[in-house]
């Protein structure tokens, strides 16, 4: 049953968001706390990708969080939200969930029903942009590796490495071998590009050993790529720079901030 006194009055202007919930208030069992930090925040969020359903009973966005650098250190930046509408009782419903890459926020999307072209990044939007190929094939390949990978670690890092790491476990029986793929994705404030890059170890430990030292290339994975990106990809993992040590990703359920990488995990 609808309840009216539960319309959100003291709701901030979500235009910019293009939530598209006027009139509408929050369904029976929605978390309306959860809602609300989600909106308080509202002017920190720059939608990077906004879609709805032609009969306009869902929409997909993929939200940057500007403020999440001043969260815990590592925090992840972009949040994905769902809003589920019911036009016959004027009630919505929503899910939100953080994370490091914008392929994972568009894959949790997809998995809930988004159709994949539907949630790609528009050409027109402003911001950084894959700096060549190789980066677009890999976040392809994360966007719609639906169930594959199930993600172990991950680490933004915006204040001296620019860069974002996330460990995954590569549930692909082609992966055995080496069934933990560390994806890195680095940036420079000064470009208005990025570039990722993909690289397989035989455990979480080898590969936190490989983000400590970043002695040699990444592993290469045995996942194969088309062959005009396969002289890139080798040439991206020679010139692979020693870069200053920092701590292994820290441990981070979705939807929570990261939490300090336990003493034990380091070498």
């Amino acid at each position: 049953m609808n309840h009216p006194e539960r319309d959100l009055p003291d709701l901030p202007d979500l235009s910019a968001l293009d939530f598209r919930l006027e009139g509408y208030t929050l369904a029976d069992g929605s978390d309306e706390y959860l809602f609300h930090a989600l909106t308080t925040n509202h002017d920190c969020l720059a939608p990077l990708v906004t879609h709805h359903t032609d009969d306009g009973r869902n929409s997909y966005l993929v939200l940057h969080d500007t403020a999440a650098t001043w969260d815990i250190p590592g925090s992840p930046q972009l949040l994905a939200v769902t809003l589920t509408r019911d036009p016959d009782k004027w009630t919505f419903r929503f899910d939100a969930e953080r994370h490091p890459l914008i392929s994972l926020a568009q894959r949790w999307l997809i998995v809930r029903g988004a159709a994949p072209d539907a949630v790609r990044v528009p050409p027109e939007r402003a911001g950084a942009r894959p700096a060549d190929a190789l980066t677009t094939v890999l976040e392809e390949q994360l966007m719609t590796s639906g169930t594959r990978y199930d993600v172990v670690e991950h680490y933004t890092d915006d204040s001296t490495e620019y860069e974002t790491s996330v460990l995954v476990h590569d549930t692909d029986p082609t992966s055995a071998d080496k069934p933990y793929c560390l994806f890195l994705e680095t940036w420079s404030p000064d470009s208005p590009t990025y570039t990722l890059r993909e690289g397989a170890f035989r455990n979480a430990e080898a590969a936190w050993e490989w983000m400590e030292n970043r002695e040699g290339p990444l592993p290469a994975p045995r996942t194969s790529v088309p062959g005009v990106l396969a002289t890139p990809r080798a040439e991206a993992a020679r010139t692979t720079t020693r870069r200053s040590p920092q701590p292994p990703p820290a441990a981070l359920p979705p939807a929570k901030p990261p939490t300090p990488p336990s003493p034990g995990r380091r070498r």
